[in-house]
């Protein structure tokens, strides 16, 4: 059963927020995130995924016929979870909205493709990919927008 509700307004982080810039700090330098999903059963489904945070949203690439994006489609409640911070005492987590935009990563790089490759840039070659190979095989993108902090 899928909740039919409309969305939450989306948060607003507060720069001026110690915690807050600090998981602002982090969405911009942090190379990996969980992203939590919920399965067509109901359990939890958790993958790492390497993402961008872009104009106030969480901006995954994927492959169009993963899990996530399934379960993403289906519900779009969803959590993105930052490990802990070098002194293992932050935590930032995200509960927000996705929204699936299937065959769309080619058609954003012109908006991401300078931020994604600088991030990634070591992490493509060994994996035998370029931002525009990447971008066809991992075509779909995910789109988060944060309803909520829950960061310390």
């Amino acid at each position: 059963m899928t909740d039919t509700a409309a969305p939450a307004t989306p948060f607003a982080f507060d720069a001026e927020n110690e915690v807050h810039a600090r998981a602002l700090t982090r969405l911009a330098n942090e190379r990996i995130a969980w992203f939590g999903t919920t399965s067509r059963t109901g359990y939890p489904h958790a993958v790492p995924v390497w993402f961008l945070w872009h104009e106030g949203t969480v901006v995954i690439l994927s492959e169009p016929s993963a899990v996530k994006v399934r379960n993403a489609s289906r519900d779009p409640r969803v959590l993105v979870h930052l490990e802990s911070g070098h002194d293992e005492e932050q935590l930032t987590v995200l509960q927000g909205t996705v929204e699936v935009l299937n065959d769309a990563a080619t058609g954003w790089l012109p908006a991401i493709g300078d931020a994604y490759l600088e991030k990634y840039e070591h992490d493509l070659p060994p994996l035998k990919l370029t931002l525009e190979s990447m971008a066809a095989k991992y075509s779909t993108i995910l789109r988060v927008t944060p309803e909520k902090l829950i960061a310390w």
